[in-house]
């Protein structure tokens, strides 16, 4: 995959510890599933280099990983919007599905994934 080794070890290593610690300690996230499916429609219609550059710049994102409600962060690739840090930890989870879907990037949320695929196959 083109990105950068940085980010692949952010990616790989750092959300892993969030992903067992938070995400997945109550079962599955309905909040995490609904900002998916955001997601999903957030990249509809646009190229691979753009949602490349949105998932990228969620990646090197450092010391913001938590999964408050809390919406802190602006993004370059986005702007006028203001996200939560699960919001972030979604999109970008989203965008590795696009840019290379078996990519494990230290969050496990394919049990959301997939009823957001099953929604989506339900919406469209």
């Amino acid at each position: 995959m083109d990105a950068p080794e940085d980010l692949r070890l952010l990616a790989r290593n750092g959300l892993r510890e969030i992903a067992a610690r938070e995400l997945k300690a109550k079962g599955p996230r309905m909040d995490a599933v609904f900002y998916l499916l955001d997601a999903m429609r957030l990249f509809r219609g646009k190229s691979l280099q753009e949602i490349q550059e949105i998932t990228f710049e969620i990646g090197e994102i450092r010391g913001w990983i938590s999964t408050t409600p809390r919406r802190a962060r602006v993004l370059r690739a986005l702007p006028g919007r203001t996200f939560s840090a699960l919001e972030l930890v979604c999109i970008m989870y989203a965008g590795f599905k696009r840019i290379e879907p078996g990519m494990d990037i230290g969050v496990e949320l394919g049990e959301e994934w997939g009823m957001v695929e099953k929604l989506a196959d339900n919406v469209n």
